[in-house]
């Protein structure tokens, strides 16, 4: 039996990468439901989808390019760039439709001035996207130094409109399993991918150039296949993903600025490798790709989960998942090499004299894809271990949740108070009750020390202009309820601004409160005054 697996994965090993990276996520995600609780929740799956889609659109541009033999640095540039010119231009009352097809024609103009510099010019891709990059990063700071907020009517219905689960959601009271309009998009672009890729004459083209260190790009030519075309169009085709993750970034996070996605691009090639496309080109699956995408997310969501460890882990797995699968296709492509050259000589002595090195190979892939199961369950191993540190003995947690302190905060906002801020929860598990007067007041309260602080009257009207304008009155502005991660805090805002007062709840563990939430609790975070050491 383990003789005809073997036989079927040799004649079949293309799928290999791919096959390997929908177990690891299956595996990882499994155990995540077995040792976090939260994880359970359907919500938790989809929020994975959730917390990515620009990621995933990136993704399908970087795939095309990668499989072509090339590679795009300059994605999260074109990204950054949408952002503060959409942004820009939705502030100066242009309509959002013509910013959004502005957007796609400039990603597509971006690509193909990089296509051309590389596919006539003969420029590195590297070189050429790099520059590409820094270029759009510093054309964000010509427009604008500061970050530009959207206000837009159609971003914000975009932001907040939910698409239920049919299932897993009750359709009448609109609660249940959901994802966002975003998430709609980003699968409709990886389908239109695929069918690219798969399906097309120009699909055919983008994997007969990739692969063999450029060898069936020269094979390609001979076989006139338009290469140089079909290279413009690639990266032309990239740039539209870069510009289309750039408008949905800007959707999400509700703003534009020259740092956003910063380091993105790496996120992207590591998604894209993870996913089992190989990066010299000419082999992989854009569906691999998307499992490359969650099993990122996965990731970041087990730490969150966890609450004990660092969220430097996230970059630590990634490297070490890329290293394991850079290693699979580079044995990959060995194995490929000795079959064609065994194939050429053609006698028997021939085919058994690579017998042995053919085995040899499959027992080293075998030892790599054996590392990368190990990888993920020293992963989750470290998550469940810093999550229960006593081991078998069944230690008590470190701390205990305080209750909220929501009575008091009515009483707060009773005696005039126009801000009633309390952030519950952490690893010190920490309770703080802020309110915020008119005049200036400030005064914190933790249980066990109380801070106070003065600031203008004019810096609080400031404030609640500033909340006001976040959206905070309107259907947009929701509470979420979710499972609290360990390092994790609740958070409950009370805003009482022009005789109207209204109450939202937010965990920052979790993916389903408005993105502008947390702008306005970063803004409240300049304002507040921090409690001392002895809080925590």
């Amino acid at each position: 039996m383990m003789q005809t697996l073997g036989l079927r994965l040799a004649n079949n090993r293309k799928f290999l990468p791919l096959g390997a990276t929908v177990a690891l996520f299956a595996i990882a995600f499994l155990a995540g439901t077995i040792f976090f609780p939260g994880m359970r929740d359907g919500q938790s799956f989809f929020n994975l989808f959730i917390t990515t889609p620009f990621l995933l659109i990136l993704v399908v541009g970087e795939g095309l390019v990668i499989i072509s033999g090339g590679i795009d640095l300059s994605v999260s540039g074109v990204l950054a760039l949408t952002t503060v010119a959409s942004a820009a231009l939705l502030r100066d009352g242009w309509d959002p439709w013509v910013v959004i097809g502005l957007m796609l024609g400039m990603g597509v103009l971006f690509g193909a001035v990089m296509g051309l510099f590389i596919a006539y010019l003969r420029v590195q891709p590297f070189i050429a996207t790099l520059a590409g990059m820094w270029l759009a990063r510093g054309l964000c700071y010509i427009i604008s130094d500061s970050e530009i907020r959207i206000y837009n009517p159609l971003y914000r219905t975009l932001s907040g409109t939910r698409i239920l689960i049919p299932g897993l959601a009750d359709p009448v009271t609109k609660k249940g399993d959901y994802v966002t309009i975003l998430v709609v998009v980003a699968l409709v672009v990886l389908a239109v991918g695929m069918y690219i890729a798969h399906f097309t004459k120009f699909g055919r083209t983008i994997y007969a150039m990739g692969g063999n260190n450029g060898l069936n790009e020269q094979s390609a030519r001979l076989m006139g296949l338009r290469v140089d075309r079909t290279k413009v169009q690639v990266y032309m085709l990239s740039g539209f993903c870069s510009a289309l993750a750039g408008i949905a970034y800007s959707i999400y996070v509700g703003s534009g600025h020259g740092t956003h996605a910063t380091g993105m691009e790496l996120t992207t090639i590591a998604a894209v490798v993870i996913g089992g496309m190989a990066l010299t080109g000419g082999e992989g699956y854009l569906l691999g790709g998307l499992f490359g995408v969650l099993i990122t997310a996965l990731i970041q969501s087990l730490i969150q989960f966890n609450g004990q460890l660092s969220s430097w882990w996230t970059s630590i797995v990634i490297g070490a998942l890329m290293l394991v699968f850079i290693g699979v296709q580079s044995l990959l492509a060995t194995m490929n090499a000795r079959q064609l050259a065994a194939g050429r000589l053609g006698s028997p002595g021939a085919r058994s004299a690579t017998a042995g090195p053919r085995r040899s190979l499959l027992r080293d892939r075998r030892v790599l894809i054996g590392a990368a199961a190990v990888v993920v369950i020293l992963v989750v191993a470290q998550v469940v271990g810093a999550q229960n540190p006593s081991g078998a003995s069944g230690g008590a947690a470190a701390c205990t949740l305080k209750p909220f302190r929501q009575d008091h905060a009515a009483e707060l906002i009773k005696g005039g108070a126009v801000i009633a801020y309390e952030r519950n929860g952490g690893s010190g598990c920490v309770d703080e009750l802020y309110a915020i007067y008119p005049d200036g007041r400030i005064v914190g309260d933790n249980g066990a020390q109380t801070v106070k602080k003065q600031a203008l009257p004019a810096d609080v009207d400031a404030l609640l202009g500033s909340i006001n304008d976040l959206g905070w009155f309107t259907d947009n502005m929701y509470s979420t309820t979710e499972i609290q991660c360990g390092q994790c805090f609740t958070y409950y805002t009370a805003v009482s601004y022009k005789g109207v007062l209204k109450t939202v709840k937010a965990v920052d563990g979790g993916t389903a409160a408005p993105a502008n939430y947390w702008l306005m609790t970063g803004r409240l975070s300049t304002i507040l005054p921090a409690f001392g050491a002895g809080a925590q």
